[in-house]
């Protein structure tokens, strides 16, 4: 049992943990910090299962946890599992942090999904709200700054809604920019510590993709200017496939990756071909993934797909638009304007939660 501190990125055994006895520091007036095992009764298998720890002296007071590294609180429901810990990767403004704005909100208002979120960790929250404040004040995400590569992060405890007893289970990301990914490996680890561990710990990927740019080439193949912009475009993924792949590779193999193309509305406005990308179109997932793997086929994003494919494994291609629409630059947004489609079909696919198709 591994319970998460997404501060650190250390995914804490139960002997690595801190613990405080409320009942024991009332008593001796002192706040002390003490470890585990010391302090924990010998808890059953239903116990464990709970992620519940007991103090020895006082077997009705639950334990609080503490990390050992930073003496923040952690949650006893931030246990891990091999699905918890997702990288969200692409390149600079092509929209992951959007795309986690709108999963979180959409895993807490939809009513027809089989998950929604039952807590954030920490200030994930507090992060996310202040990460899109530029975007609902006028119009456009702000650059991610390299600085917020080892700081911004986000992790929520999801359930089930379709089953009883209801399971739940952790997600966590780190919000890095386009120019770190690309560059990691130049990176020192003891500048980008907390990137570095949170890569230890993941286990599958979502590859976000432009889908701006891909609508850009469509319109406007024949230009010089934009088949340059495509060209350096389809670079920069592979340098972050190649940056990323050998350390996750390093582990053992390969991890499955979900690869979304983002601002999808920017395509369905385009060629009906790409109406399946619409929240309501109906659309199974093998459609999908037949229609972004045609639209990058014939965007000539060849040698990125077979990169993805020496890396990853499964690979299962999705199309997500955050916002529904295209926001006009310097235009506040209006949250009641706000369509958001298919943004929780990569997250849901890779922790093994099935959706079913919205005409069904």
């Amino acid at each position: 049992m591994s319970f998460l501190c997404k501060d650190c990125w250390v995914a804490h055994e139960p002997a690595t943990l801190l613990a405080r006895c409320k009942v024991c520091e009332a008593n001796s007036r002192r706040s002390r910090l003490d470890p585990l095992p010391s302090r924990a009764a010998n808890a059953g298998p239903e116990l464990a299962e709970r992620a519940s720890f007991v103090c020895r002296l006082h077997p009705s007071e639950p334990l609080d946890l503490f990390c050992k590294r930073c003496e923040r609180q952690l949650s006893p429901r931030a246990v891990l599992d091999d699905r918890s810990i997702i990288a969200v990767i692409g390149d600079t403004a092509s929209g992951k942090t959007s795309l986690l704005w709108m999963l979180s909100e959409r895993l807490r208002s939809a009513p027809d999904l089989p998950v929604k979120i039952r807590q954030p960790l920490g200030d994930t929250d507090q992060q996310l709200a202040t990460a899109v404040q530029e975007m609902l004040d006028h119009g456009r995400m702000r650059v991610t700054p390299e600085t917020d590569a080892v700081v911004r992060n986000y992790a929520w405890e999801l359930v089930t809604t379709n089953e009883w007893p209801a399971r739940s289970t952790i997600v966590a990301f780190h919000d890095a920019p386009g120019e770190v990914w690309r560059t990691l490996e130049t990176r020192s680890r003891d500048d980008y510590q907390r990137l570095y561990e949170y890569l230890d710990l993941v286990g599958s990927v979502i590859f976000i993709v432009d889908g701006e740019r891909l609508a850009e080439q469509l319109r406007a193949a024949e230009s010089t200017a934009v088949r340059t912009r495509a060209r350096a475009a389809e670079a920069n993924e592979i340098a972050i496939i190649d940056a990323i792949g050998p350390r996750l590779m390093a582990r053992g193999g390969r991890i499955p990756a979900a690869i979304a193309v983002s601002k999808a509305d920017t395509l369905w406005d385009l060629d009906p071909a790409y109406a399946v990308f619409q929240e309501d179109s109906g659309a199974t997932p093998d459609a999908i993934d037949d229609a972004v793997r045609k639209l990058l086929a014939a965007c000539g994003r060849r040698a990125f797909a077979s990169a993805l494919d020496e890396v990853f494994a499964p690979v299962q291609y999705y199309a997500f638009s955050a916002l529904g629409r295209t926001v006009p630059p310097g235009m506040p947004v209006d949250i009641d304007s706000i369509r958001p489609s298919r943004v929780h079909e990569p997250l849901l696919a890779l922790i093994g939660v099935e959706v079913r198709p919205a005409n069904e």
